[in-house]
């Protein structure tokens, strides 16, 4: 079973924009120190749609050598043709993904979507995440849709659910599928606390302090509410400004360098980068939680 908290990862490039494989490999060890139960490849802030088929096989390959065998590997394998994705995850699952997260293709019919999942699963035998997210996918999966996905397809175990307000969202399927069906939270952690309340399995998503995320998660499994709660308040900023629509994968990547995790923070184009001003008001952000001793002082904007 997934469950804790499994950080999507972005994927490193160097200042040329290429794949950099030793960024790779030192920010999945970042991460295993960090004390993850596992990592998520090749999700929306892993900028998969920017990488070569080729590129996409080896960046799995690398983490996968990285990452110790008891922390799970999830790796981002969907695709807009069903051939085409029942191929990346058969090709995921080969190069050592322990399961697949999986979003739907851009048609609005439910027996559509319902047999693309059907098709992977004949496919392949490894656990799927279904990625609800509908800014991302531009698809609704209705509560009712993944509640049969879940009954009636072996292979999808959990759905990484991001349709706000996904705490009802969280409710009604699990309703409707029962307490088997594994609901990570996700959403940048906007609302971690508040899902894990709903009986979230985990966390799954970007945040460039995933030892934050770690801590909350235990302190909140270990039934310790007021202190998840008062660090969830305290970091809550954070995860509002690393959020951002359009530069949220380089604010988090530009931490991750001050945080030795990789070496250059550049996003592929057309992704953007963040401007001189924002990266001040993260400073201010980043000084503030090091003077409330939650994390530790970082190098500021030079």
């Amino acid at each position: 079973m997934l469950a804790g908290v499994y950080p999507i990862v972005p994927t490193p490039f160097d200042e040329h924009g290429r794949l950099d494989t030793d960024s790779t490999r030192t920010l999945t060890e970042f991460m295993v120190r960090c004390g993850v139960d596992g990592l998520a490849v090749l999700g929306v802030m892993g900028e998969a749609e920017r990488l070569t088929e080729a590129e996409r096989d080896e960046v799995v390959r690398t983490v996968r050598r990285a990452l110790p065998s008891d922390r799970a590997l999830v790796v981002g394998a969907g695709a807009q043709g069903t051939d085409v994705a029942r191929e990346a995850c058969r090709r995921a699952a080969d190069l050592g993904a322990d399961a697949l997260l999986l979003g739907p293709p851009r048609v609005q019919q439910d027996s559509v979507l319902f047999e693309y999942y059907a098709q992977i699963s004949r496919t392949v035998s490894v656990p799927i995440v279904v990625h609800d997210y509908p800014p991302a996918t531009g698809v609704l999966l209705s509560p009712a849709l993944l509640a049969r996905l879940y009954t009636e397809l072996d292979p999808v175990r959990y759905v990484k659910l991001e349709d706000a307000p996904t705490g009802p969202k969280m409710d009604r399927v699990r309703s409707l599928a029962g307490e088997g069906f594994g609901i990570f939270g996700a959403l940048g952690g906007l609302y971690a606390l508040e899902e894990l309340d709903r009986g979230a399995v985990g966390i799954m998503t970007g945040f460039a302090f995933p030892d934050l995320l770690v801590h909350l998660y235990r302190l909140h499994r270990d039934r310790r509410h007021g202190e998840a709660a008062e660090l969830f308040f305290a970091i809550l900023p954070l995860i509002r400004f690393e959020f951002q629509p359009g530069i949220g994968t380089a604010l988090r990547k530009e931490i991750l360098v001050r945080r030795g995790a990789i070496r250059w923070a550049t996003v592929r184009h057309p992704g953007a980068s963040a401007d001189p001003v924002t990266l001040r008001h993260l400073d201010r952000i980043l000084e503030s939680l090091a003077a409330r001793g939650y994390i530790a002082p970082l190098p500021a904007t030079a």
